[in-house]
């Protein structure tokens, strides 16, 4: 009869699979799921979009880029998150006006298509942890904690 592996059941041996698991890249098919959301919430607002969702989710996905960015995963400048919060503004307002949600600027739309860009490519670089503390740090910024950038870690 085969014995079984002796594994520490403590709650810091948990942890630390845990954080082993994070160390890994994320996982191909969700990278991929991940990207084309953020690629169709892009097209949907560069059409005439009759709900919010897509913009919404275009809002996560610039803040989510900047996190990641932030964690060492693409450049993503402070001027640019302001550019494209300028963007999504006025996708909102004219939203709220006309029940149609929808980037009106090319130059916008080139801004918004170059960040959710950099995105795809931070889902196929960045590990799983990072990915978790950026999401982490979305759902507090939703909750209405303020935006702090990262501070830089000394080498």
């Amino acid at each position: 009869m085969s014995r079984t592996l002796p594994f520490q059941r403590s709650a810091q041996a948990a942890r630390a699979r845990l954080t082993k698991a994070q160390l890994l890249p994320i996982p191909r098919a969700v990278a991929d799921d991940l990207a084309l959301r953020a690629h169709l919430s892009l097209e949907a607002i560069r059409g005439a979009c009759d709900h919010i969702g897509p913009a919404q989710h275009i809002t996560e996905v610039v803040l989510l880029g900047k996190f990641l960015s932030e964690a060492g995963h693409g450049d993503f400048s402070h001027e640019s998150l302001l550019a494209a919060d300028r963007a999504m503004a006025e996708v909102f307002d004219g939203g709220r006006k006309t029940g149609t949600w929808q980037v009106s600027a090319e130059s916008a739309f080139a801004l918004l298509a170059a960040i959710v860009s950099m995105y795809d490519r931070q889902l196929h670089s960045a590990t799983l942890g990072a990915l978790t503390t950026a999401s982490d740090r979305l759902e507090r910024f939703k909750g209405g904690e303020a935006y702090q950038p990262l501070r830089k870690r000394r080498a």
